[in-house]
């Protein structure tokens, strides 16, 4: 047997060291490090020499922190860590033995979360703008923050632009009017200015003519300017995963009989059996 570790960083530090669970149909065991010497780890017990397996349970860890990162509106980092040979099946007893540094830069101890709901992913396509909006997030550049914010307003084929400037002009995603007015518009819509002197400006180091907005690195004055285009970007993400993507229902961490570790259920499989929150 081999004993996985999923490395990750996680700003919102829980209430716990220690939990076990169960995530699509995976058993974890999540330890919690100090924050200011190794990342934390996932762990979870495969077949040795088993790369479908070790694939899928990367994918479920993975998949379950960019759910957790929403739940929390934390910043997380998730990575490959490595692993061991182990003779047993005995998750609950194992430890941390990989030791990797972390990630993230320290944000201090903000404690007191924890993971009894995250929101239940039920599509691929829900799958991706989340996984997009935990990297944009976790982006110490932001520059890499606002174009996976951007990317995140094209994963089900919209036009951002277009998208943006409905959602605006209608008042569904707040914008400070002090906000706009420090945004160099010069007659555009707010969508035309983001994609044009943000996006492309950072996809593309030389523009097609002089006219074009090129990135300015080591300006304080571009550096703001990115801060807050970045924020508002990522406003509209976070609508778009909610309304564009339907990101609405919610997973549980439960104690149901027949399983030894607590399970994630949406409230309708609650219903349909014995259950009580784990944790509590």
């Amino acid at each position: 047997m081999y004993l996985m570790h999923i490395g990750f960083d996680n700003s919102a530090r829980l209430k716990r060291i220690v939990y076990c669970f169960e995530y699509r149909g995976i058993e974890f065991k999540l330890i919690q490090n100090n924050p200011r010497k190794w990342s934390d780890v996932l762990l979870t017990i495969v077949p040795d020499n088993n790369e479908t397996a070790k694939q899928a349970a990367y994918d479920a860890g993975a998949e379950f922190l960019s759910a957790l990162a929403w739940a929390n509106n934390s910043h997380v980092t998730v990575f490959p860590a490595g692993g061991m040979g182990i003779r047993d099946n005995n998750l609950r007893g194992a430890k941390c033995r990989v030791f990797d540094l972390p990630h993230l830069p320290f944000m201090g101890n903000t404690s007191g979360y924890d993971l009894t709901a995250i929101p239940k992913i039920e599509s691929d396509i829900q799958k991706k703008g989340l996984t997009i909006f935990r990297e944009g997030r976790s982006s110490n550049k932001i520059w890499l923050s606002f174009l996976f914010y951007w990317q995140v307003l094209e994963v089900n084929g919209e036009d951002p632009v277009v998208w943006i400037n409905d959602r605006y002009s209608h008042g569904q995603v707040h914008v400070s009017v002090d906000v706009i007015n420090r945004l160099p518009l010069n007659g555009r819509s707010l969508g035309e200015y983001l994609k044009d002197d943000c996006r492309h400006a950072i996809a593309h180091i030389r523009r097609s003519s002089p006219a074009r907005t090129s990135l300015r690195f080591d300006v304080l004055e571009e550096n703001l300017r990115f801060a807050l285009s970045a924020d508002l970007v990522a406003s509209f993400a976070k609508h778009y995963i909610l309304h564009e993507l339907g990101l609405r229902k919610k997973l549980f961490l439960v104690r149901v009989k027949g399983k030894r570790f607590p399970v994630y259920l949406d409230e309708s499989d609650m219903r349909s059996q014995v259950a009580r929150l784990a944790y509590r």
